[in-house]
């Protein structure tokens, strides 16, 4: 059979029909590509057992930067619902951080170590603890953030003095006196829960028991840091974090997918990647679309001048700018709070059967997909100027080929 002939109409009009096939292709393929590399979250679930919900962070073997214990800063964004972190009430004092909802969890079994700390929710309000192997302090608090907005947290801490404060949007919160000298791990020890040597993010470490229940709601953007950031009030960030030459760890889980969080501080010694340990039911940690930079920018809380230093007036929603939380170091016996079944002394720890040791799920686990119900996220902007782009080209070859014809 013949042929149609050809004219340059007929070609730039098959050109054009090639161009658009591409780019339905790349429509189909696109999305997910950039979901991928955009802006995202992890949901727990506080169903931290059997070593699930959570991310660990190595700190040794080899060490990596992210194992701090001088100066320094932590601080992340966090969200959680109302009544979804049921710990009760801080007591200040020794390592009664351990039993809130705990957010990081830094704690170490028994002596031969340092010192650790931790952080978590306890009725809803951020508790900070430092034990440096003798002696140890929690500061409790004052402002409950769990009323399913995001909040900046960031947390501070001393070396040579031993001063720990806690600042809430960049207001401070509360502020006390801990236990001087290093805190980090050690590298090099040995110890026989599997756990210890690790940073992690949701959840209470060694799954002792519900006494210490894991967190419940969203974290982004966490920095770590080897100075002390802030001293007084100051302006939350309204974007997220960039790496500085003290920043020793910075996760903004933006990965969106597989099993891996990311640590784009560029510390010397790093990179301290994490890992998801997904399970639970729901399963978790979920990758989330929720993020603090949605509607951030529209008013962005100011400062205020730290409050002055008071006795905390009974309230059931104490007020940040009127009480300051006052804490003295307390002597410990040994490094760690007493798991459920205590040891006779620290020089003689249980042996594994005394005490249920973590049992970690493969690495190969992939996390599970952007929580269903949760608050959707706005089109990331270069996907869709993307496809703006590459449209109006197509569409201006057709015109111009048309034009052509005529």
């Amino acid at each position: 059979m013949g042929r149609f002939p050809t004219s340059p109409f007929n070609e730039r009009f098959q050109r054009a029909g090639r161009a658009l096939v591409a780019l339905a292709l790349l429509l189909t393929v696109l999305p997910e590509s950039i979901r991928a590399q955009g802006d995202f979250s992890l949901r727990f679930y506080g169903t931290g057992r059997d070593g699930v919900d959570r991310v660990m962070i190595p700190l040794d073997a080899p060490p990596r930067p992210v194992d701090v214990g001088g100066d320094f800063t932590i601080e992340f964004w966090l969200k959680a619902l109302p009544g979804e972190n049921a710990a009760s009430a801080c007591s200040p004092g020794e390592d009664n951080w351990i039993y809130g909802n705990i957010v990081i969890d830094r704690d170490v079994y028994f002596a031969g170590d340092y010192g650790d700390y931790g952080i978590s929710l306890a009725d809803g309000r951020i508790v900070f603890g430092v034990n440096n192997g003798s002696e140890g302090t929690t500061l409790c608090g004052q402002t409950n953030v769990t009323d399913g907005r995001w909040h900046h947290i960031a947390l501070t801490r001393s070396a040579s003095s031993g001063s720990l404060a806690i600042f809430i949007d960049g207001r401070l919160d509360a502020r006390g006196e801990g236990p001087t000298g290093d805190v980090s791990y050690r590298d090099g020890r040995a110890t026989q829960y599997p756990a210890d040597p690790f940073l992690v993010i949701g959840a209470e470490k060694h799954d002792a028991g519900p006494e210490y229940p894991s967190f419940r709601g969203w974290l982004d953007d966490v920095r770590i840091s080897r100075i002390i950031r802030y001293r007084g009030a100051f302006t939350p960030p309204t974007a997220p974090f960039t790496p500085d030459a003290d920043t020793v760890a910075l996760y903004h889980f933006n990965e969106g997918a597989g099993a891996t969080v990311r640590d784009s501080s560029g510390a010397p010694g790093g990179p301290s990647d994490g890992t998801l340990r997904v399970g639970g039911s729901p399963a978790g940690p979920a990758w989330s679309e929720d993020t603090p930079w949605i509607g951030l920018s529209a008013s962005p809380p100011s400062p205020t001048s730290p409050p002055a230093q008071s006795t905390p007036a009974p309230s059931p929603q104490p007020s940040p700018t009127t009480m300051i939380a006052v804490v003295t170091n307390v002597p410990l016996p040994t490094d760690t709070p007493v798991p459920p079944t205590p040891p006779t002394s620290a020089a003689s720890p249980p042996t594994p059967t005394s005490l249920p040791s973590p049992t970690l799920p493969t690495a190969g686990m992939v996390a599970p997909s952007p929580t269903p119900g949760a608050a959707p996220a706005p089109p990331n902007s270069p996907y869709w100027l993307l496809i703006i782009a590459v449209a109006g080209l197509v569409l201006a070859g057709v015109g111009v080929a048309l034009m052509r014809r005529t």
